[in-house]
C-alpha cells in the first residue's frame, strides 16, 4: 500500500476470550487469534493452556486504505486451537470499523460474537483505535477496564 492511498493506522489489542468452545478431554487448548483487513493478517501469540477464557493483551496495528470499499472496511476475527497437525478453527466474527474509523474508537460493542456453522462459539473482547495518517502512536490508549486486575481476569 503506497502512503497516498494510506488514511491513517488501525490499533487493535485483541484482550480475552470468554465462553470458547473446548473439544479436548485432558489438557487445555491453546488459542490464539488471526485479524484480516483488506488483505493483510496477522495473529495473536498463542496462549499456552488458555482453554475456554484464554488472555492474549495483543496489540496489532493494520493501515487502512483510503478505497471505502466493504473489504476494506470488514475485520474478519478467528480464532484457533494450536494442534499438532492442523490447527482447528474455534469460531469466526466480523466487525464493521466504518464506525471506528470516524469517531477514533470503537465503542459499540467490545465483545465480538464468534460463531462457526450457525453456531454460537464464544466471544472476543477487542479495543479499537484509529489514528490519521501521519506517524504511528508511540503508545496506545489507556483501557476501559479500571483496573490491571479486572483487564485480564479470566
Amino acid at each position: 500500500m503506497s502512503k497516498e492511498s494510506v488514511s491513517g493506522t488501525l490499533v487493535i489489542v485483541v484482550l480475552k476470550a470468554q465462553h470458547l468452545i473446548d473439544n479436548h478431554t485432558f489438557y487445555k487448548q491453546d488459542p490464539y487469534v488471526k485479524l484480516s483487513l483488506s488483505g493483510a493478517t496477522k495473529q495473536t501469540p498463542v496462549d499456552p493452556k488458555g482453554g475456554q477464557h484464554p488472555v492474549w493483551d495483543a496489540e496489532l496495528r493494520f493501515p487502512i486504505s483510503k478505497d471505502p470499499s466493504k473489504t476494506n472496511r470488514t475485520l474478519t476475527i478467528s480464532v484457533f486451537s494450536e494442534e499438532k497437525r492442523d490447527d482447528e478453527l474455534l469460531g469466526e466474527g466480523t466487525v464493521d470499523i466504518t464506525d471506528t474509523l470516524k469517531t477514533g474508537e470503537f465503542d459499540v460493542i467490545d465483545w465480538v460474537p464468534l460463531s462457526l456453522k450457525d453456531t454460537q462459539r464464544g466471544e472476543v473482547y477487542l479495543e479499537m483505535t484509529f489514528f490519521a495518517a501521519g506517524p504511528a502512536p508511540p503508545t496506545r490508549r489507556p483501557s476501559k477496564f479500571t483496573s490491571p486486575s479486572e483487564r485480564v481476569a479470566r
